[in-house]
């Protein structure tokens, strides 16, 4: 009995000994977990756009404006250059993106800005060096060289050397470039016929002449019986103009004026595109200050007037003046 008893003790402690602890359940949410705050989308700046190149014309009505711009326009537009035309140049004009600056006179003095900007290439065209800088190009038209051919011209296309010519005031420099490119070909240019007098003969016309004083003018000149008539830019008005078309002498001019009569003998006129391309390869594109001397062509040739032999004697003068053999203002 008392084995039985120590057996079912035995057996009970055996039980409590195998039965697992108490495990206290864990806890498990079911919630979703929190969702991260989304970060806020970066700020993607649009690609910036460059500046395109400017080059900036200064003029104040230059006579060489328009051809400037022309062939400004016709080099650089379709590379997205742009052009900008200004009466003046101020310090802040060349801030941004400005590549070149083209000087047309009649200019201020723009010695200190030239000077302050030693990476910045300037051109200047005009009929006499502006001044020297490392930073500068001279396109050069020496008007004395046109005038000289004008003078050549006027006696070599007249039957008997009977040569006139149309000038504004104050311009004896080119007065005398013209008379010594006719005594270049004629010597005194005396005719064979009277009335007799030494050719050529001229006449001063102030800017915008009234009709009476350019009528005046010729009447004068026209007693020597005139064949041929250079007229001076400066002077030609289109009713002057309209009255020479009528007449019956070979016209000669210098950079020839809209709606120009087709039987006018010949214009006179510098090859400034040739002269503004070597310019332009030296100072923008090789960074080199040099002085271009433009030259000298022949337009509207009227091969009644200019006939292919004579054309041949002028285009010969015009090379020895291009070369500098010739020099306009020494008597001959």
């Amino acid at each position: 009995m008392r084995r039985l008893r120590f057996l079912l003790i035995a057996t009970l402690i055996g039980l409590v000994a195998c039965t697992p602890g108490t495990i206290q359940p864990v806890s498990t949410s079911t919630a979703s977990p929190p969702t991260p705050l989304a970060e806020p989308p970066a700020l993607t700046s649009s690609p910036t756009q460059p500046t395109p190149p400017r080059v900036l014309v200064i003029s104040q009505g230059s006579p060489w404006q328009e051809r400037v711009t022309n062939w400004l326009q016709t080099r650089l537009t379709a590379q997205g250059w742009q052009i900008e035309i200004r009466p003046n140049l101020q310090a802040a004009d060349l801030e941004t993106g400005v590549v070149g600056v083209m000087l047309l006179p009649p200019l201020a003095d723009y010695s200190n800005l030239i000077a302050q900007h030693p990476d910045l290439r300037f051109i200047f065209i005009g009929n006499a060096p502006l001044l020297d800088a490392p930073n500068m190009t001279q396109v050069i038209l020496p008007a004395e060289r046109l005038y000289f051919l004008a003078g050549y011209l006027s006696v070599l296309i007249a039957p008997d050397f009977r040569a006139g010519g149309l000038f504004p005031p104050n311009s004896e420099t080119t007065q005398q470039a013209f008379r010594n490119g006719a005594y270049y070909l004629c010597g005194r240019c005396v005719p064979a016929y009277g009335p007799i007098t030494t050719f050529p003969v001229m006449a001063n016309l102030s800017i915008n002449a009234s009709v009476e004083e350019w009528q005046g003018a010729l009447t004068e000149l026209n007693k020597n019986r005139l064949e041929t008539l250079f007229v001076s830019p400066e002077v030609l008005t289109p009713e002057l103009q309209d009255h020479l078309a009528a007449s019956s002498w070979g016209i000669l001019t210098a950079e020839p004026p809209q709606d120009s009569p087709p039987d006018w003998a010949v214009t006179l006129t510098f090859d400034l595109e040739q002269g503004l391309e070597t310019a332009w390869q030296a100072a923008i594109e090789q960074k080199q200050s040099t002085t271009v001397i433009a030259p000298l062509k022949l337009q509207n040739i009227n091969s009644q007037w200019l006939t292919p032999g004579r054309q041949r004697m002028a285009e010969q003068v015009l090379q020895d003046l291009q070369k500098g053999w010739i020099y306009p203002l020494t008597p001959p």
